[in-house]
């Protein structure tokens, strides 16, 4: 499982069988991403956003997450929906650590053979600080896509032959501390990764660029608002509304810009509001894609996640950390 801006270094690699695909590079730009999970901290919950991962490590399944988007072709013209289905399974080896496997999943087009398989993806994450009082942060993380577990390549839609390497950095900030009441529900977070694909030029000489991404969500929690601020009726007592972007920027090895193909060397990106539910058990969530140029999309397109948190569920077996205790948590909701 793939969130938008792992989609979006995939769609920055040149190479023949995107450009068979008639812009269908872009089939993919609408993915849901990696260690989707939930984290507290102190009286802060940091919902499993869509955009960014949030900055912990919990016990959690992701299934599935549903995304789809209008691509653009290389003259810029509208290009088909896309769509996917995908998973992520998280899991803690610690209370500061965890590791995770997913996949964007399924792909499709309403079009004859235009279908693939996303690779297999996995991650270790390490919390490196945090503080409760402060409701802040702070956590790293290594991704791997693995080149050819998914689909062949002779499928209609199919996945990098290639493995690449993404570092990651991951913060966030919850205002629990503030002086003035209306600013304790706010929250921030954000993500930087630094993607290196294994193989940096292909047969036919196009290129594979490093790419940088960079996204941030600003959330209000009337889940806070409601337990430490003021009561907040009980239909919405339960929402983290969200605003949250995310963009990639190729970085090296990017390709001289040609008249029909913005791929390698364009900043793409998407942006828009977001909406989480907290259950006792489970998140949904669901985010609109506002393209940031023709390059990204199209069209608004959206992206949703059915998320269970297993150190909820069954917190003395498949929700508990394989060594030490389970992370201190804060305040009940």
């Amino acid at each position: 499982m793939t969130r938008p801006h792992d989609v979006f270094r995939s769609r920055t690699r040149a190479s023949s069988r995107a450009k068979k695909l008639l812009g269908a590079c872009a089939a993919l730009l609408a993915g849901a991403s990696l260690a989707q999970a939930h984290t507290i901290v102190g009286d802060r919950i940091f919902p499993a956003t869509l955009a960014v991962d949030d900055p912990g490590v919990n016990d959690e399944l992701a299934l599935p997450t549903f995304a789809y988007m209008t691509g653009s072709n290389f003259d810029r013209s509208p290009g088909p929906i896309n769509y996917s289905l995908g998973w992520e399974y998280a899991k803690t080896i610690t209370a500061d650590l965890g590791v995770s496997v997913g996949s964007q999943g399924f792909n499709w087009q309403r079009r004859p053979n235009a279908q693939g398989w996303s690779n297999i993806e996995t991650q270790l994450k390490y919390v490196f600080w945090q503080d409760a009082k402060a409701e802040a942060i702070f956590a790293g993380a290594v991704n791997v896509e693995w080149g050819n577990t998914g689909s062949p390549q002779s499928a209609g839609i199919a996945p990098d032959p290639f493995s690449t390497v993404t570092t990651k950095l991951y913060a966030g900030k919850g205002f629990g501390d503030a002086s003035i009441d209306w600013a304790r529900p706010f929250a921030v977070t954000g993500e930087v990764d630094y993607s290196m694909p294994a193989r940096t030029v292909n047969a036919d000489g196009s290129l594979n660029p490093t790419t940088l991404t960079y996204g941030a969500t600003l959330q209000y929690s009337l889940l806070y608002r409601n337990s430490h601020v003021e009561e907040v009726p009980e239909l919405f007592r339960r929402l983290i509304p969200s605003f949250e972007a995310v963009f990639t920027t190729p970085i090296a090895h990017v390709a001289q810009s040609v008249t029909d193909d913005f791929s390698t060397h364009t900043t793409t990106g998407v942006f828009g509001p977001a909406l989480y539910y907290i259950g006792n058990y489970f998140e949904i969530g669901v985010m609109a894609q506002i393209p940031l140029n023709r390059a990204s999309g199209s069209h608004v397109g959206a992206v949703a996640v059915l998320d269970f948190f297993l150190d909820d569920i069954a917190p003395d077996s498949l929700g508990k950390p394989l060594f030490g205790p389970s992370q201190a948590r804060g305040g009940h909701y």
